[in-house]
């Protein structure tokens, strides 16, 4: 599997981040819920993107071996909150490093 695993294909918005929760790649519906340009959203991370630290901590804390899904309130660049349908699972590159895959959908 590869780190953009079709993701730009996608018609939800979704993003790729490592275990420390720094995101790798996302697609354009991505950066445009949340107010990046593809070319800088590699240099943030999940807990830009959360309303609430704690549910954050959640996420990152309990990783899931299949897909899951919750709702919570995430926020964009520019800090307005929006709630949100997330879908995650855990992934892992060819290479064997452990992956979060994010899927989001406001509602």
């Amino acid at each position: 599997m590869t780190i953009d695993e079709n993701i730009n294909e996608a018609e939800e918005a979704i993003c790729i981040a490592n275990n420390a929760g720094r995101i790798l790649t996302a697609n354009k519906h991505f950066c445009k819920m949340f107010g990046f340009e593809q070319s800088d959203v590699k240099w943030h991370y999940l807990h830009d993107l959360y309303r609430h630290e704690d549910e954050l901590n959640r996420v990152l804390k309990n990783i899931p071996e299949k897909e899951d899904v919750l709702q919570t309130k995430m926020r964009n660049r520019a800090g307005r909150s929006f709630p949100c349908v997330l879908m995650r699972r855990a992934t892992k590159t060819t290479e064997g490093i452990p992956l979060l895959r994010h899927s989001i959908q406001k509602i």
